[in-house]
């Protein structure tokens, strides 16, 4: 298996692909939020929902697990006026995070080293908690929900975007044909868990356009172009397996 750790430090020390963001923007329209150098499939549709769905007070306290270069995370804090946590795995992106924080004028802000397993946060500590196309990389998605449940308030709000798989993709932590029965075992009612709209004929079209480009891809990140062929070929087939992809909204029983 990667070193999933050592993989993202890697890829969020090097700057935002170009090249990705201008394949993104042509898939998915006015509904890239190019400004956030997200790396995931993100709608600005996906990132309205989830504000209104924290149901968060001015102040009130939301962690983004699995961050990133924070750009998801300070979106929804912006509009909330939230104070934001965003815990990942890589420094390399908490670095980028906080640099956005800056630029985006958002003050109530920490970025700290973690994972889905051991966040490092306290007990009841947030209203709110997101994560952004992240969980599939949890290595044990049960004890992700079960941090999820522990860092937030009863009555707490988690909002989620993540795959159901129907098989194993390869190179990839356990996946689950839907996570609605570990989120209930983890002491949460399910609210919503809708799919979201569009999302494999864009994933397929990001992909099936990163293919025809991969010669620029390469010669942008340095990578050998039969390398990262072989690999962008292997996520089309992994996304095969996908059944779903899901935004999820649970509140933690009182």
């Amino acid at each position: 298996m990667t070193d999933w750790k050592a993989a993202f430090t890697t890829t969020f020390g090097a700057p935002a692909s170009a090249v990705s963001a201008r394949i993104w923007a042509e898939v998915y329209g006015d509904e890239y939020p190019a400004e956030l150098d997200t790396y995931s499939f993100v709608t600005r549709t996906d990132l309205r929902r989830i504000a209104a769905e924290t149901r968060l007070e001015p102040g009130g306290r939301l962690a983004d697990i699995g961050c990133g270069r924070g750009g998801p995370g300070l979106w929804v804090a912006a509009r909330t006026y939230a104070t934001l946590t965003g815990v990942d795995i890589a420094e390399t992106a908490l670095a980028s995070a906080r640099r956005r924080a800056e630029a985006m004028d958002v003050e109530a802000t920490e970025f700290l080293v973690g994972d889905f397993q051991d966040t490092g946060l306290d007990d009841a500590s947030f209203e709110a908690v997101m994560s952004v196309d992240a969980l599939l990389f949890a290595p044990d998605k049960r004890r992700a929900c079960a941090e999820f449940a522990r860092i937030l308030v009863p009555g707490g709000r988690l909002l989620v975007t993540t795959w159901d798989f129907d098989g194993q993709p390869a190179n990839r932590p356990p996946q689950v044909a839907d996570h609605r029965p570990l989120l209930e075992a983890a002491g949460f009612d399910v609210l919503s868990y809708e799919e979201t709209p569009d999302w494999r004929a864009r994933q397929r079209r990001t992909m099936e356009l990163s293919l025809e480009r991969v010669a620029e891809l390469a010669a942008e990140s340095g990578q050998d172009p039969a390398q990262l062929r072989a690999s962008l070929e292997q996520t089309l087939r992994n996304q095969d397996l996908m059944t779903r992809r899901v935004l999820m909204v649970a509140s933690r029983r009182v």
